[in-house]
């Protein structure tokens, strides 16, 4: 168990990410990884099923954009959600809280120990912090009323 949670923790360090452990009380380790654009997406080995790693993702919205989410007429709140919906649905991610109101949105992901290898574990990880970009855009695009970034992170010298 302990040596999934070292892989990991390994692989997501070589990829850049700040790392920090967190305590749950049903899982047997989880991992709060967090990007340069301060981005988190938690890792973690539930109790209940040990075969399994669990990725999640939560983007909050504000009291003020929920709010003004609310204040759009009905129908167009009902195609913002649709198209969200669909959006993560082509993306491959589960997710919670696409509604009304919306006060947050959790993305999951998750990747078996049987298939775990440093390849598989980044794809995943990576669908769910680009189902959090997502997100985050779809609320700018929609309700801030500005261009999203032209990009998701920040280009790097090689």
């Amino acid at each position: 168990m302990e040596e999934a949670r070292d892989k990991i923790q390994n692989w997501l360090m070589s990829e850049g990410w700040q790392i920090a452990e967190q305590a749950h009380p049903n899982m047997m380790w989880l991992i709060r990884a967090e990007d340069a654009g301060g981005r988190k997406v938690l890792v973690g080995q539930s109790k209940a099923r040990e075969d399994l790693i669990h990725l999640e993702a939560r983007v909050n919205i504000e009291d003020d954009l929920s709010q003004k989410f609310e204040s759009l007429p009905e129908d167009k709140r009902r195609k913002i959600l649709w198209d969200l919906r669909f959006r993560l649905l082509q993306m491959n991610v589960d997710f919670a809280g696409v509604a009304e109101p919306m006060k947050a949105v959790v993305l999951t992901q998750r990747i078996y120990l049987d298939g775990l290898t440093k390849d598989a574990f980044i794809q995943r990880f990576l669908i769910v912090r680009n189902a959090e970009i997502a997100v985050i855009w779809a609320v700018i695009q929609n309700l801030e009323g500005v261009e999203p970034p032209a990009e998701s992170t920040k280009a790097k010298p090689h």
